[in-house]
C-alpha cells in the first residue's frame, strides 16, 4: 500500500506496484525517473532510471541502497542510440503529462522501440490521448487503460494545493491524512472503467508485435559521466 498525499498518487502508486512484482527480468527503465522514487518496486535484475534532469540521477544515485543502478542522463525525445527491444520493463509515470503533444508521441515512440516485454506509462486525459494510444499499437498486442483521478479524489487534493501543488502540505502529509487519502483512492476502482469523470489514464503493454529476439541493452557508445551515470 502507498501512503501518498494524493489519493490519485496512491491509487496509481498501488496499480502500479502490483503490476512490477510480476514483471522480472533483466533491464528495468524508469524514464523520467528523478531521484529513483519507483527503484524499490522494479523486480528486474537491474535498473536504470532515466531524467534530464542530472543532479535529480545524481540524487538518486547517492542515496540509493540497491545494487545494479545506474542513471542515463537522456531527452526522452532523443533515445536514439539505445538498442530497440533490450528493455524487459520499462515504466513512464512522470513527465510525459508536461511534453507537447509532438514531443509526448516521440517519446512514447521511442520507449515503445526500446521495450522488449511490457510499457507501463501514465498519460492526462486529452486530446493527444487517442493518437498516443493508436502509437502503442504500432508496437504491442495489448494495449490495457485504466482511468483514474476521478472527482473524488481531485476534491479532496484540491481542498489542500497551493498553485497546484500538494507535496509539503503540512497538513495532508501527517499520517491519518496519508491514511484517508488512501481510503479516499479506493474509490478509484469504482470509476476506472471509463474516462468519463477521470482525468488520467494509467496504460499497460504488452506482447511486443514482431519481435524474432531480446537485444542486449548495449551502452557501449554512451560516455560514463559519473558514478554509475551515462550520458545519451
Amino acid at each position: 500500500m502507498n501512503f501518498m498525499v494524493r489519493p490519485s498518487k496512491s491509487f496509481l502508486f498501488d496499480v502500479l506496484e502490483k503490476k512490477l512484482s510480476r514483471l522480472p527480468g533483466e533491464i528495468g527503465l524508469d524514464a523520467a525517473s528523478a531521484h529513483f522514487k519507483n527503484r524499490k518496486m522494479f523486480k528486474t535484475d537491474s535498473y536504470y532510471g532515466l531524467d534530464i534532469d542530472l543532479e535529480a540521477l545524481k540524487k538518486g544515485i547517492s542515496r540509493n541502497i540497491f545494487p545494479n543502478t545506474f542513471a542515463l542522463y537522456a531527452d526522452l525525445t532523443k533515445l536514439d542510440l539505445l538498442p530497440e527491444n533490450s528493455a524487459d520493463v520499462i515504466v513512464s509515470t512522470n513527465t510525459l503529462y508536461m511534453l507537447t503533444c509532438q514531443d509526448r508521441l516521440k517519446a512514447i515512440n521511442n520507449l515503445g522501440r526500446l521495450t522488449y516485454n511490457s510499457f507501463l506509462l501514465e498519460l492526462p486525459i486529452d486530446e493527444c490521448l487517442s493518437k498516443a494510444i493508436e502509437l502503442l499499437y504500432k508496437y504491442f498486442d495489448q494495449v490495457k487503460v485504466i482511468y483514474y483521478k476521478n472527482i473524488f479524489c481531485r476534491f479532496y487534493e484540491k481542498i489542500f494545493e497551493k498553485n497546484g501543488f500538494l507535496g509539503s502540505h503540512p497538513i495532508a502529509g501527517l499520517k491519518p491524512f496519508r491514511l484517508l487519502a488512501w481510503l479516499i483512492s479506493r474509490l478509484e476502482f469504482l470509476t476506472c472503467f471509463t474516462s468519463f469523470g477521470n482525468e488520467s489514464a494509467f496504460i499497460a503493454c504488452s506482447h511486443k508485435r514482431d519481435v524474432k529476439r531480446k537485444e542486449k541493452f548495449d551502452l557501449s557508445k554512451l560516455s560514463l559521466i559519473d558514478n554509475r551515470i551515462y550520458k545519451l
